[in-house]
This record gives structure tokens, sequence and C-alpha cells, in this order.
């Protein structure tokens, strides 16, 4: 299993980083939260009581998995991981995007899951964008 940082967002409210991770695990299982805790933990030298693993989403038949993590502790990581409000928000939204959204709910549900690793935010954009549709949102939560 290989866990690689796409994006750390400091949280000084909360005194966390909110970690992105993207964990290949080959021809394994998705791992589990606690996996995914104590490799982390392994390679930023940190406590894992200092970790919580949020939703780990994994497409169907894929061996990429992607998850948050929120850490109550310092660590280093790469400047150009850190991310800000505003980026965050930007979300490049392509015609695949509408064209999978603008579908019926199990259609984007099925298309979305055969992307190997799918971009939420700019689909969730996408959706946004049809102000009429506010369904597809809660249906991926679900």
């Amino acid at each position: 299993m290989e866990v690689q940082i796409k994006s750390v967002r400091e949280n000084p409210l909360l005194n966390r980083r909110q970690v992105e991770l993207e964990v290949q695990h080959g021809d394994e299982s998705t791992p589990s939260r606690e996996d995914i805790k104590s490799r982390f933990a392994a390679e930023k030298t940190l406590n894992e009581d200092v970790i919580e693993v949020g939703t780990i989403d994994t497409g169907y038949g894929s061996n990429t998995s992607n998850t948050e993590l929120k850490v109550y502790e310092e660590f280093e990581y790469s400047d150009n991981l850190e991310k800000t409000e505003q980026d965050q928000e930007i979300s490049q939204v392509t015609e695949e995007h509408r064209n999978i959204v603008s579908g019926t709910i199990t259609d984007a549900k099925d298309e979305i899951g055969d992307i190997d690793s799918p971009d939420y935010s700019a689909l969730i954009q996408a959706e946004k964008e049809d102000k009429n549709r506010t369904i597809l949102l809660e249906g991926h939560r679900s």
C-alpha cells in the first residue's frame, strides 16, 4: 500500500490539518481506516491518536482510494500541497462532467464509478450549475 498526499489545508481555528490522500492498494482490497492511519502515522512519525480518518472512496474495481485525514499535530509537507479556500472552489468543469450529471442519478453513479480518479469537486460544481438537480449530491453521500 502506497500513500500519497494530494493536498493539505491548515485549519487554525480547530488546530488541525486536513489532508487529502490517495492510497494505491494494488490487488488488495480497500484498506481499513486503521491501516491508513497507521501507515500515515509511520511515514510522518506521528502518534496515531492525533489522526482521524474520514470516508474512504474507492471506485468500483479500482485499486486507488481517496480519503481525508484530520491531523491534530504539525508535520512536514511540501508547501505546494497546501490548499487555500480559493483553491478549493476553483475546479475545472468540463462538458464531460456536465454530461455525467445530466442523466439519471443511477446513470451518474455508474459513470462516476467507472472513472479511476473522479474529480468530485468538478462533478459537484457541474451539479450545482443545474439548479433543478439537487438529488445527486444527496444520493452520492448515501
